[in-house]
């Protein structure tokens, strides 16, 4: 009896792996560029003790320790061991990630795995796989779109570096990455990372306009130029917010009868518009640095999915921090973390 038990275990085990085996060997593989990345870090202190540690460096670690005191005690965010250790990227990006929409349509594709649940992309420690990943959805006729990605969280699993790269930001910026980041390691909603990614976007920003606040005062420069960028970026997304609706309503009026070619060509010209529609806007106003980077610019459906996915319930959440919570942080997280199960 015991042997027939073991033997049909050992045969589902087998033919689980087996259904999964490309899930499998995914994650194998990701585990192997996490453990590296791990496998090089050192520690904060062995940073600060070296005499040959610049100061522009140590200064930016004391300004990420700042930050992390002030989320864990004046947001509400969970206290971690992230960000006590240091990756040296010696100058290049370490992870990519793939996203995917159907042609004519604004619908992310989803890759799901065994217990980790569904997302809408794909990350990658090595370049070359990311762009296998893209060619093959290509050709089944899916828009795609390749993207570095800065920081990430490994959810509490592992101890979450400082990365090298996140030194070169502002220090509005910096203080809205790091926030983001233990907002994940805070609260993360298995199989909604819509959800997720929103509510960690705008703890970010608000957390970095109250930080930079708390270090400096509410008319410092810091907080003038933080806030000003955000304007901006709003100025894009309010933009793309509008564009997301008519490329939608587009493709819900496409003539199905018209052929593949001619679909396409309506879709060019619909996205070309999109694109130099964006250039009439403030946000490129005045702007030569700005013009140059939508040279390199073109939306497709992968875009407008990844801007959904991290951008599309901004103002609910003020609207909740505002009506709810009469724009107290820690007040908003604390009612998150109780509906979700997390405090």
């Amino acid at each position: 009896m015991i042997k027939k038990v073991v033997f049909a275990f050992l045969f589902l085990l087998l033919c689980y792996l087996a259904f999964h085996f490309s899930a499998l060997k995914y994650g194998i593989s990701q585990g192997i560029g996490q453990a590296k990345v791990l496998m090089n870090t050192v520690s904060i202190e062995s940073v600060k003790n070296n005499p040959n540690t610049p100061d522009s460096i140590l200064q930016k670690i004391a300004f990420i320790e700042e930050v992390k005191t002030y989320a864990y005690d004046s947001i509400g965010l969970s206290e971690t061991d992230n960000y006590t250790s240091f990756y040296n990227q010696k100058g290049k990006p370490i992870l990519w990630v793939v996203t995917a929409s159907p042609e004519f349509q604004i619908e992310a594709h989803q890759w799901c795995f065994p217990i980790a649940g569904c997302f809408p992309y794909k990350g990658f420690f090595e370049y070359e796989k990311a762009l296998a990943e893209e060619q093959e959805l290509k050709t089944k006729g899916f828009d795609t779109d390749i993207g570095e990605v800065s920081a990430w969280s490994t959810l509490g699993f592992f101890k979450d570096p400082i990365l090298s790269s996140m030194l070169n930001r502002s220090e509005g910026s910096l203080a809205e990455l790091i926030i983001h980041e233990l907002t994940h390691a805070t609260l993360y909603v298995k199989n909604d990372v819509s959800f997720n990614e929103n509510l960690a976007n705008f703890v970010g920003k608000q957390g970095a306009i109250e930080f930079l606040k708390h270090k400096y005062s509410d008319t410092s420069l810091e907080v003038f130029t933080y806030q000003n960028s955000l304007l901006k970026k709003q100025v894009f997304a309010d933009y793309m917010r509008n564009q997301l609706k008519t490329l939608k309503q587009f493709y819900d009026t496409l003539n199905i009868s018209l052929s593949i070619a001619k679909k396409r060509q309506l879709k060019e010209q619909q996205l070309d518009q999109i694109k130099w529609g964006l250039l009439a806007s403030s946000y490129f106003k005045d702007s030569t640095e700005a013009q140059k980077r939508l040279a390199k610019f073109q939306p497709n459906n992968a875009f407008f999915t990844g801007f959904s996915t991290y951008s599309k319930q901004q103002t609910d959440f003020h609207e909740i921090l505002k009506n709810e919570h009469q724009g107290r942080l820690k007040d908003f997280i604390i009612a998150f973390k109780k509906i979700h199960g997390s405090g």
